[in-house]
């Protein structure tokens, strides 16, 4: 992979490595983030499982003495992590998670880390309380979806803790093209409905320095619109969110900050 520098500040990378495919320009995060050992770093947390099977107040336990608390989800995509993280270690996995209705019958709170709301990603036909069920889990038999059982039984439970984020430097940052194939960017596919601005360009590194210059920009799309070109500022990737990373009928150029 060959990086031009651009202005001292924005560069443009080609792939000539057919091993790369269509993916060959990673991501980058704006922070950068990172674990302790034994962690998994997802967005801007650390995951991992208890050592041992226990109860559900023994393992809200366990995940404090190792630096932690128990984890509950903010939303499907930290439940389906969460899940994958479990399936790591046994397939037919059963995990407790921070969800309870000990105090209040049918009143189910949550300990999620930081702000945000719990995801509720019960399975269909859940709670539903047999034998005073009062703790919640994640469970593969379940369809990896929430589920209520016994709080004395034995499972192991997500912990999560904050990573330690730094910000990255912005004196030297990367833009690569969209390729599937040596040499041959893909002219006709762009990133929808994460515009932040957009505006006439004179081209790839007006287009890249704006990116540099405008807060929460990490990609941007190139297209030709009545003979101008059009530079579009976007607050995400495709990574981020694959739907939107679509081809179009017209010449649509896409570039997103990557590792080089």
């Amino acid at each position: 992979m060959f990086f031009v520098n651009v202005f001292g500040i924005v560069a443009i990378c080609t792939a000539i490595n057919t091993a790369w495919g269509s993916s060959f320009c990673p991501s980058l995060p704006t922070m950068k983030c990172s674990c302790p050992s034994g962690w998994q770093l997802w967005q801007k947390a650390c995951y991992r499982l208890t050592e041992s099977k226990a109860n559900w107040e023994n393992s809200k336990s366990a995940c404090q003495e190792i630096g932690g608390k128990m984890a509950a989800p903010r939303s499907l995509k930290e439940m389906n992590f969460m899940a994958e993280l479990a399936k790591k270690k046994v397939n037919n996995y059963y995990v407790w998670i921070a969800c309870n209705d000990i105090e209040v019958e049918g009143n189910w709170t949550c300990d999620v880390l930081g702000d945000g709301d719990p995801f509720m990603g019960w399975q269909p036909g859940q709670p539903d309380n047999v034998y005073d069920q009062d703790c919640a889990g994640i469970a593969a038999r379940h369809n990896d979806k929430m589920d209520d059982d016994e709080c004395i039984k034995n499972y192991e439970a997500v912990c999560v803790r904050h990573a330690v984020c730094s910000p990255r430097s912005t004196q030297l940052r990367h833009f690569c093209f969209s390729s599937d194939y040596p040499s041959r960017f893909l002219n006709a596919t762009c990133l929808f409905d994460h515009v932040i601005r957009e505006f006439t360009t004179e081209g790839v590194t007006a287009c890249g320095s704006a990116c540099i210059k405008e807060p929460g920009c990490r990609s941007f799309n190139i297209k030709k619109s009545e003979g101008r070109k059009l530079c579009q500022l976007n607050n995400s990737t495709r990574l981020d969110d694959k739907d939107k990373f679509q081809n179009t009928s017209y010449f649509c150029m896409y570039l997103e900050e990557c590792i080089g």
